[in-house]
């Protein structure tokens, strides 16, 4: 199958989301209790595996018959991509999105061995599976269908990465007294300028009434999710 502009985006959203999913179910399962505060965009998507998704697919795809060689590969390009982009995040925003100090074989806490092998075993499970159910849906799906939803996602995604980006780099200063892994809070923070500042919430409230109840429980949690952190920096001191 020939890729163009449009799945090719597409192929980057989907994997943007999966790894969102594989990541807050890893984390949750890590700290025993569930977790969707990953990454700092609104919605529920990682870009950094949305890259991942796309380099393999359009890279690794030859070596579809040598699991040895993909699984390599998929471990050592995955490992410079989250290295390199840890680096050029936290230069950007002065912030640590994610930190592996605490796990052996790590590398300046930006990357460790062992999500360096769960990288490789992705990277066959995408190439030999994903893959081609991705191929089928676009085979199913007519082009038109496809380009309206790569805009929309995209529409989506900018505006997202405005929204966010904006809030992160107001309240950077903020976020660096906690601890290095940064995420969940900066997440939270983006959340609560949505809820207040946003003229879609306010929309989404007048038209959906069980949408204020759902804000509620939202600041709710926020609420305990602060409590935590102030427990936690103290403790740090």
């Amino acid at each position: 199958m020939e890729y163009n502009l449009y799945t090719l985006f597409l192929i980057f959203f989907i994997y943007s989301i999966l790894g969102y999913i594989i990541e807050s179910t890893f984390v949750s399962i890590n700290r025993k209790e569930a977790v969707f505060s990953r990454g700092f965009l609104i919605g529920p998507y990682l870009p950094i595996f949305g890259f991942g998704g796309l380099f393999m697919t359009l890279t690794l795809e030859k070596y579809s018959n040598d699991l040895f060689a993909l699984f390599i590969m998929s471990m050592v390009s995955c490992l410079i991509l989250e290295y390199v982009s840890s680096y050029i995040l936290e230069k950007l925003f002065k912030l640590r999105w994610w930190d592996y100090s605490e796990k052996r074989f790590n590398l300046n806490g930006r990357i460790c061995l062992e999500i360096g092998l769960m990288f490789g075993v992705a990277g066959i499970i995408s190439i030999k599976f994903i893959n081609h159910i991705i191929k089928k849906l676009f085979t199913i799906i007519p082009d038109k269908i496809l380009i309206i939803l790569a805009i929309i996602f995209a529409v989506i995604i900018i505006i997202d990465f405005i929204i966010s980006t904006k809030t992160v780099i107001k309240f950077k200063d903020n976020f660096a007294r906690y601890t290095k892994d940064s995420t969940g809070e900066v997440k939270a923070k983006v959340l609560e300028e949505l809820s207040k500042n946003s003229f879609f919430i306010k929309r989404l409230i007048k038209s959906f009434p069980n949408a204020k109840d759902k804000l509620n429980k939202y600041k709710e949690l926020r609420e305990q999710y602060y409590k935590k952190l102030k427990i936690k920096s103290k403790n740090m001191k």
